[in-house]
């Protein structure tokens, strides 16, 4: 679950009779797991000095809910430090508080009812580190993510010469290899949810976009996927409401297109997923998650078929440098399919499975590692990455060596899966990936 931060904010009184207080906890910006917030509800603690005796009572404001705060803990350092008395059989002793408070909602207001009014003491929220953008009918998107995706989006963000030279220089180099090689070789490119369903999006698509400069550079030999169109006119939803990332029926479409590319076959007239089952599940996702309480969506999930029994190695690197080898024996194409992906990729694997006897994922948002091409020896080759990453160009001769050697240096390695019995066309490229953990 994610990691939130409790912003507050002090209410400052101009009721030169407001009572001396201060709140310990939560403190600003402090962070707390979703799981303990949800489990155990957030501490409030500190201490409020009712020197008029009145009748008070301290409450926690939470959407309709009036949460009391008891005011009954000994603090003998406040009665020591602030009224600088003798904090024993002090009347004003049990000035403390310390409670834990389940939220239902991400806002909060901590204050005082005295004689009949309300007095303000502290303005919160529940943050997650990212800001999300809520569209219509509640969609949610990225807000101030790293890659600015609302200044993509409208145009303010271009795609600047020096990144339009560089993905130049990458189109022509993965178009000329292919065509030397002999290996087919596709560029998938994700396009973010708010392009294909721009309608709950509440901002303008631009025609300056980086995305629409870069459709321009394409070679027209390069096999090139961008599936705005496709995905918008499936059947089934093709992006998750409370996620960043496509459904699994826009990652099968993603795979087939994909396939249909790379292969000689009309994948469209090979019915592999014509029976597959799906069922609906209620689930947050990347975005959902950041929101306090978690918002959350129903999503079909796939339930006759996972690509994990058909792993048979995964390195367990976190994010850039993961390797994941795949095999089925009953898949379509009798391949091997490389494939140097992003996050979007993995929901892809589910079909991407069935369709190739051998898949090997790299994870390196279509950065191209030629070591690995020549170890692996792939009949085919995918480079996908997402359409919001596009503002810097990938590299052609990419190393990912680098990605693990970094990770290991910070101490973020985990022990690698391998199975008891790898294929035989498998084994010895298993072996160089093996390799590079030590």
């Amino acid at each position: 679950m994610a990691v939130y931060s409790i912003i507050t904010q002090r209410v400052e009184s101009t009721n030169s009779k407001a009572p001396r207080w201060h709140l310990d906890y939560p403190c600003n910006a402090q962070a707390i797991e979703g799981i303990e917030l949800v489990r155990d509800g957030l501490l409030f603690q500190g201490w409020l000095l009712n020197e008029e005796k009145s009748l008070a009572s301290l409450v926690i404001l939470n959407g309709d809910d009036v949460l009391p705060v008891p005011i009954n803990r000994p603090r003998p350092d406040v009665i020591s430090k602030v009224l600088k008395q003798d904090s024993e059989n002090h009347d004003l002793l049990n000035c403390g508080f310390s409670e834990k408070v389940k939220l239902k909602h991400s806002e909060f207001t901590l204050g005082l009812i005295r004689n009949g009014t309300f007095l303000e003491l502290i303005n919160g929220s529940v943050e997650g580190k990212f800001q999300i953008l809520e569209g219509k009918d509640g969609w949610l998107f990225l807000d101030n993510d790293t890659n600015k995706s609302i200044e993509q989006y409208t145009g303010k963000l271009k795609l600047s010469r020096t990144a339009q030279k560089e993905w130049k220089e990458y189109l022509t180099s993965l178009d000329s290899f292919s065509r030397t090689s002999g290996t087919p070789v596709c560029l998938l490119v994700a396009p973010s949810k708010e392009m294909v369903y721009e309608e709950y999006y509440p901002y303008r698509f631009s025609k300056k976009a980086p995305i629409k400069t870069l459709t321009g550079l394409i070679p027209d030999s390069l096999n090139f996927i961008f599936p705005i169109e496709e995905l918008r006119s499936l059947e089934q939803r093709s992006y998750r409401v409370c996620d960043t990332h496509w459904t699994l029926h826009g990652a099968r479409l993603a795979a087939q297109l994909v396939a249909g590319k790379l292969s000689p076959k009309n994948v469209d007239e090979i019915n592999v997923f014509a029976n597959d089952v799906y069922q609906n599940r209620v689930v947050s996702g990347d975005l959902g998650s950041k929101l306090y309480p978690p918002q959350r969506h129903e999503e079909d999930s796939l339930t006759n078929f996972n690509y994990r029994r058909c792993v048979v190695f995964d390195n367990n690197v976190d994010n850039f440098g993961r390797i994941i080898v795949m095999f089925h024996q009953h898949a379509v194409f009798d391949e091997t399919l490389l494939l140097f992906g992003s996050s979007s990729s993995y929901t892809m694997f589910h079909y991407l499975c069935r369709l190739y006897t051998s898949v090997v994922f790299v994870h390196t948002a279509g950065n191209v590692d030629h070591k690995i091409i020549d170890v692996v020896k792939p009949d085919c080759i995918c480079v996908q990455t997402n359409a919001r990453f596009v503002v810097k160009a990938p590299k052609f001769n990419d190393s990912v060596v680098n990605y693990i050697k970094q990770k290991k240096e910070n101490g973020k390695l985990e022990k690698a899966f391998i199975a008891k019995v790898l294929p035989g066309q498998s084994a010895r490229y298993i072996d160089y990936f093996e390799q590079l953990l030590n």
